[in-house]
């Protein structure tokens, strides 16, 4: 049985991916580690609080407090 929570997981975790991928195809074609771009680091935080959110109505709170920590400091 699927539960939503379930879903949006998933989608949040292909999400990094795939806004991982240009950063990593940028890097390894310049042949070297720069920063990364803001877009990247908003889309992040987004994600990050989203998945705090979905773990917060699970009644994980360890998991939420651990996600929405790196999703705070994502976007100051």
């Amino acid at each position: 049985m699927w539960l939503w929570q379930d879903i949006v997981l998933t989608i949040i975790n292909f999400g990094f991916l795939i806004t991982a991928i240009p950063a990593i195809y940028r890097n390894y074609k310049h042949k070297e580690a720069k920063s990364q771009s803001l877009s990247m680091y908003l889309v992040t935080a987004v994600l990050l609080s989203v998945m705090a959110y979905v773990f917060l109505t699970l009644d994980m709170l360890l998991s939420c407090l651990s996600t929405a920590g790196p999703a705070s400091c994502g976007i100051s």
